[in-house]
């Protein structure tokens, strides 16, 4: 990195950066998957109609979007889902990760989703999803969402169906981003009368769409929001 971009970096992060702290970590078996609570003294989710994504550092001028689950407004805390299945600045910060250390970030802001007025909400993508619809679940209050989520993992699996009190269910994943698992558990689900929530991996989000629009019972609305290639 170039001494003006570093520069840049360290006057935008003096501007805009705000800390929160790790109050505790706990590893899925085999440890790609993390859950972390966090506590954000200075964050404003007042306007949160949306699911959001925090911006935090994860290496010296790097950051990556996380979505805050489970937010807390009493005592500012929520729970960051983290995939680390891809080795890359992301999987190695959250594994270096420990309780009691400081997280910087430089803001909040909203995605494209967020509850549907009418109709049934059905989600689908891969674990990089799963803090992403706990948040809409959140939002959506006492109605219920349903989905499907592919996960490569059979311990991984088999942990989301026991943790999680909600009707989205695991999927086996057999390719990079889970489309044809995804194209199996929809074939013979009725979609008319639905809001699809498509995220994950960008490639498998544009192409899921493609094939749900060609469908004679199309969904009413089919919102795309990528997180990784």
């Amino acid at each position: 990195m170039n001494i003006i971009k570093q520069k840049a970096i360290r006057l935008f992060e003096t501007a805009m950066a705000k800390t929160g702290t790790v109050l505790a970590i706990r590893a899925w078996e085999p440890a790609t998957f993390f859950e972390v609570d966090v506590h954000f003294p200075d964050m404003d989710m007042s306007g949160w109609k949306r699911v959001q994504h925090i911006k935090i550092r994860v290496a010296p001028g790097v950051y990556r979007d996380y979505t805050p689950a489970g937010w807390d407004e009493d005592i500012r805390t929520c729970t960051l889902y983290i995939n680390a299945e891809q080795n890359g600045p992301g999987s190695r910060w959250i594994k270096s990760l420990r309780e009691g250390d400081s997280i910087t970030y430089v803001g909040v802001g909203a995605t494209f989703h967020r509850p549907a007025d009418y109709g049934e909400m059905v989600v689908f993508g891969d674990m990089s999803c799963i803090g992403h619809y706990l948040a809409l679940q959140q939002l959506a209050g006492g109605r219920g969402i349903t989905g499907a989520i592919t996960i490569a993992q059979e311990s991984h699996r088999e942990e989301f169906a026991e943790y999680f009190s909600w009707k989205i269910q695991p999927v086996r994943q057999r390719d990079v981003g889970g489309l044809h698992s995804i194209l199996k558990w929809t074939k013979d689900k009725p979609l008319a009368n639905s809001n699809v929530y498509i995220s994950g991996h960008i490639p498998t989000c544009v192409q899921l769409r493609k094939e749900l629009k060609r469908r004679e019972d199309s969904p009413l609305g089919i919102l795309v929001q990528g997180f990784w290639s």
